[in-house]
């Protein structure tokens, strides 16, 4: 027998599936009225005017609620004067509790049947499985349903956990993005949900995760960093569920993303598009989403966004306004004297109407339980406080619940970019604080900073354990790092000591620059001037040979769910350009010594894609009359370090910095071989969904150095094919589109229902 919880509906949706509910064991059409708080009636049916059925639906935690409630009912309903009374609640009753009800409002019940209990209601909801199936919120969240939804296979488990479910779906309040993220789904394969940061993208992406998982699909794969973990985890023949939070996150637009990962998103859209047994959804703040068209071609010529579902505080009814916050305030057990205050003068109207609404600051003032902080009589005044300033949510919170140990500590972090090690923040922390101790007065130790992570763990800050045991941090949302960044603009003297302070190579320049045009990458950094360039290049010559880039990734091993933390090693020749790009016209020492060190590292030794490119890009902007090497070296030592096909595609800017050289080269028996063993190699690896993308390089290539690869081009024409005609084979989607009937009657008064809704929170 099924046995759902109904306090997971707010009382407007226990309303409706009581009524929907009623109406197909009675085969009849119910009446459904404006909530109100004086004229007793929820539901009504009347075959004529003599003759009529009140029906009242109510929500409570316990009996002796729901009995005391009625006490009060009983003379509305006396004044009614209905042939039959019907009472549904969410409420489990017993034979006892039945006949105290039924005696309660004699003559008016004629028998415990028109008193319907939760019991009675689950085994409704087993007979009308259509309805059950209309309130997905109920079913989403039932325990047969979260256990299914477990036994699924869920790569990055961690980022799907059951607790983690179970809270979202109590508090998640159904509107029409649901449905309109389904059809979208439907049509397209994939959706992007984008909105403004704090408005509930991920909830709404986790709501169809839960949604398809619990329907016919079998696998789960987040994507935590890199849309690499999609390729990877890409299985033919498995019906898998894909999700990409923040796809277009600060990665894009801080210099760290991948080699062509805009192109590799899209790719993988593409992918997606072609595989019948497959979703993706993605989620991404749509200022950040609007500037990646600007920035990455790709994204603007493949329209990616046909496939959006934007989510809008502007389509928010005032109903679904105050549906979020009920549920808040419900689940979060706030003493009945400070709600009191929230629905005295109907103060909550303050909430719903206000300018600055966002479900992410619902969450924080629940989550930093305000109301134990402030008397009940100030409870409504302190909740619209936070609403009228949003920053201060988190002012707030930095300033006077954290000591001056636990804010230095986030200030260090935000020096180094994230995910870092925890020990590597460590390790900067105290180099920090014993450098600066004359003007702190704090001493760092082991103890203080184990108990600063504690604080800041789920408020601030989130870590997350490898297969090794390797702690990685990251702030808990990007918000976060956007207040530390304008906390720290205007305090040069704070950033002075940053700098001094600094051992890693990413704390240079993760949040500092000298770029001052205004960009949307620019407005997330902190701009230094000329005098703390100079603190920089001294405390970057005194470290330099300790240096290490500490920002880490996520590395999978194949078709597993282990992974380990990876930090790149080869950093060198991105941080010298990034010092001759940032620092060099600000400071000739910076320049003198961006070509001292070159000198020494004059001949690549890396395979890494980004440190090539970078070299490159000092040998064309560096004056090489300053250099002492030798042409065939250099171009023979890089050569050496190419081991993939897209590696090939930039060594041809060569062609424009030693173009004798290179073209001797290229023309050499030697290089055609190398070449063609590299594509040997990946021709023989290369999956068939990824062999067009190969073939197109190799093509490319053909033509820029006057080779063919016919034999290899033909073998991957053939796996083409072979994709092209399993694709073909496969049958067409399968996600119902179940855009159910609004939770909201339209000629509902709002502020009547939303009265309704608050008032029972002191009823409950």
């Amino acid at each position: 027998m099924l046995d759902y919880n109904f306090l997971i509906l707010s009382p407007h949706e226990f309303e409706n599936i009581s009524r929907d509910l009623l109406q197909k064991k009675l085969s009849i059409f119910i009446e459904s009225f404006t909530t109100g708080r004086d004229g007793g009636i929820d539901l009504r049916y009347s075959k004529n005017k003599a003759k009529k059925i009140i029906i009242q639906a109510k929500r409570y935690k316990d009996y002796n609620s729901l009995y005391n409630h009625l006490k009060v009912e009983v003379a509305k309903v006396k004044k009614l004067s209905p042939d039959k009374y019907i009472l549904t609640t969410s409420v489990g009753l017993t034979p006892n509790n039945k006949e105290e009800i039924k005696t309660l409002f004699s003559p008016y019940i004629k028998n415990t049947e028109g008193i319907i209990g939760k019991d009675d209601l689950n085994n409704l909801l087993g007979l009308y499985n259509d309805i059950e199936r209309k309130y997905y919120k109920l079913w989403l969240s039932s325990t047969n349903i979260l256990e299914k939804v477990l036994h699924s296979k869920i790569y990055n488990q961690s980022a799907f956990e059951l607790e983690e479910i179970r809270e979202q779906v109590k508090l998640y309040v159904p509107n029409d993005s649901f449905y309109e993220a389904l059809r979208i789904l439907k049509e397209h394969r994939y959706v992007i949900i984008s909105g403004i940061p704090g408005i509930g993208k991920t909830t709404l992406a986790r709501m169809l995760i839960l949604y398809l998982l619990s329907e016919e699909f079998d696998e789960f794969v987040f994507l935590s960093q890199s849309i690499d973990d999609g390729y990877e985890y890409f299985d033919d023949g498995k019906k898998q569920v894909f999700f990409f939070d923040d796809f277009l996150g600060k990665n894009f637009f801080e210099g760290k993303k991948a080699p062509n990962d805009d192109n590799k998103i899209v790719k993988f859209i593409e992918k997606i598009k072609k595989s019948p047994d497959k979703v993706l959804i993605l989620a991404t703040r749509e200022y950040i989403l609007n500037q990646a068209k600007i920035a990455f071609e790709a994204f603007n010529i493949n329209n990616i966004e046909i496939a959006k579902c934007v989510l809008d505080l502007s389509t928010y009814t005032n109903i679904i306004k105050a549906q979020i916050i009920y549920n808040h305030l419900f689940f979060a057990e706030v003493p009945i004297a400070h709600l009191e205050n929230l629905v005295d003068n109907k103060n909550y109207l303050q909430l719903v109407h206000h300018a600055n609404y966002s479900p992410r600051i619902i969450e924080t003032v629940i989550n930093r339980k305000i109301w134990e902080h402030c008397s009940p009589e100030q409870f409504a005044e302190a909740f619209t406080s936070y609403f009228d300033n949003p920053e201060s949510v988190w002012l707030y919170a930095f300033e006077n619940s954290l000591d001056k140990f636990s804010q230095y500590a986030l200030i260090v972090l935000l020096s180094m970019g994230t995910p870092v090690l925890i020990e590597d923040w460590e390790q900067a922390l105290k180099e920090f604080l014993t450098i600066n101790s004359y003007k702190f007065f704090i001493s760092f130790d082991s103890i203080n900073f184990n108990r600063a992570v504690r604080e800041l763990e789920n408020t601030f800050i989130k870590t997350q354990k490898d297969t090794y045991n390797k702690i990685a941090v990251d702030y808990q949302n990007p918000s976060i790092q956007d207040f530390l960044v304008n906390y720290l603009k205007d305090k040069k003297d704070l950033i002075k000591c940053i700098i001094e302070g600094a051992i890693h190579s990413n704390q240079f320049f993760s949040v500092f620059t000298t770029d001052t045009s205004d960009t949307y990458s620019n407005r997330r950094k902190v701009v230094i001037s000329s005098d703390l360039v100079d603190i920089a290049i001294h405390r970057i010559q005194q470290q330099i040979n300790s240096l290490r880039k500490t920002t880490v990734s996520r590395f999978r091993y194949s078709k597993s769910n282990n992974f380990f933390w990876y930090s790149d090693s080869h950093f060198i020749y991105s941080f010298l350009y990034k010092i001759y790009s940032e620092f060099a016209e600000m400071n000739s020492g910076a320049k003198e010594f961006v070509y001292a060190e070159f000198q020494k590292r004059i001949y690549i030794n890396t395979t890494s894609y980004s440190e090539q490119r970078a070299y490159l890009n000092l040998l064309i902007e560096l004056d090489k009359t300053k250099l002492t090497y030798n042409e065939e070296q250099i171009i023979d030592s890089f050569i050496k370090q190419l081991p993939w096909v897209y590696n090939f595609e930039i060594f041809k800017d060569f062609k424009n910095i030693f173009a004798t050289t290179y073209n001797d080269t290229i023309s050499g028996e030697n290089f055609r071989k190398t070449l063609e063993k590299v594509i040997n190699d990946e021709v023989k690896s290369v999956e068939d969904s990824d062999s067009e993308s190969l073939r197109e390089k190799i093509v490319s290539l053909e033509e820029e150095y006057d080779l063919s690869f016919e034999k290899q081009v033909s073998i991957l024409e053939k796996k083409e094919q072979d994709y092209s005609n399993y694709l073909e084979v496969q049958a067409e989607g399968y996600i119902d589109d179940r855009r159910g009937a609004s939770d909201e009657n339209k000629g509902d008064d709002d502020e009547n229902v939303i009265g309704e809704i608050f008032n029972s929170l002191i009823d409950k």
